[in-house]
């Protein structure tokens, strides 16, 4: 019997000696980042962030060709949420009119995915436009499909004019490569 309390109390000893080392090496290490801080909710972060070029459809009455292009120059409180003006040449064979705005878009994936939906709002205006309203809303839905590691496909709904002009645009746009 005495040798069983010889073993316990070298069990015990050694269990006192090595469990907190044990329980040392559980506690939590956070990841060593090199990029710095994480952005705070009230950064703007102005810059290049991508570009696109796409051509389409106006199936507005009567129905033009549409040649149109975008640029990502800021991110808004998230790398998700980018201002983007757009600007859109479009031609029915007689009038050519020019259409600019200014739109958020939210962007539901980030740029490494490969497949990235979004949603926009913004204020645009057409130059010779009869019957058509100065400034009016413009809504924005597309998605980008992965087509090389810096550029996608690009397909995109854009409804102007309080939502009574359609067009529908295919196109390729820029990833976010880290700074053009």
């Amino acid at each position: 019997m005495r040798a069983g309390v010889g073993v316990a109390l070298v069990a015990a000893a050694f269990a006192a000696l090595t469990l907190p080392r044990a329980a040392a090496a559980q506690e939590f290490q956070p990841p060593a980042s090199g990029t710095g801080p994480a952005p705070t909710v009230s950064e703007i972060e102005v810059g290049l962030f991508g570009f696109s070029a796409r051509g389409g459809i106006d199936v507005t009455s009567p129905a033009s060709f549409v040649l149109g292009t975008t640029v990502d120059i800021a991110e808004l409180f998230s790398p998700r949420v980018r201002l983007r003006p757009s600007l859109e040449v479009s031609s029915d064979g007689g009038l050519t009119r020019l259409h600019w705005a200014g739109e958020v878009i939210y962007r539901f994936e980030p740029d490494a995915a490969p497949a990235i939906p979004y949603l926009g709002l913004g204020l645009g205006h057409m130059t010779r436009c009869a019957g058509c309203v100065t400034l009016w809303p413009t809504v924005v839905m597309g998605f980008e499909l992965h087509l090389h590691p810096s550029f996608n496909w690009l397909i995109e709904y854009h409804a102007l004019d309080r939502l009574g002009r359609h067009r529908f645009l295919i196109g390729l746009a820029t990833r976010d490569a880290g700074g053009f």
